[in-house]
């Protein structure tokens, strides 16, 4: 991949990102100053975050780039990026921990609402998707 695509792509990321960002800090802000009670509006505000910093990683990508533009060889040097899958996958098992470990402090400071809560089916939910999903995904890879 070119240096130039790349700056380019980068650009598009962090526009679309901010955009998504301001767009729901706006709608926050609606929803406080008019007293709209549709939903939760703190939650538009903690949405805001998300694609906010994933215009911030995009920003620092792009000063990182235009301070080497060499840099675009490390996306394909095959020792890089087994390295990166290699942390990738420290990062599943680290959140697949958390995740257990969630579920467990769910389950026993708040015994009664085992089977009924929707946020405990959610942690059990998540916590076997991201046990199972590997495997999956490894057959669905082979087969293609």
């Amino acid at each position: 991949m070119s240096a130039e695509k790349l700056v380019k792509e980068t650009k598009v990321t962090i526009g679309i990102s901010l955009f998504v960002s301001l767009a729901l800090f706006v709608t926050w802000f609606i929803f406080e100053a008019t007293d709209l009670s549709f939903t939760n509006s703190k939650a538009f505000l903690a949405l805001s975050l998300i694609p906010f910093s994933a215009a911030l990683a995009s920003f620092l990508k792009l000063m990182k780039i235009k301070k080497n533009p060499k840099m675009t060889v490390s996306e394909t040097d095959e020792r890089l990026v087994a390295e990166k899958n290699q942390a990738d996958a420290k990062t599943l098992k680290v959140l697949q921990g958390v995740l257990f470990l969630s579920y467990l402090g769910y389950t026993f400071i708040i015994p009664e609402d085992i089977f009924k809560s929707m946020g405990w089916w959610v942690i059990v939910s998540v916590l076997l998707f991201s046990l199972f999903a590997p495997f999956i995904f490894r057959h669905i890879m082979k087969e293609t």
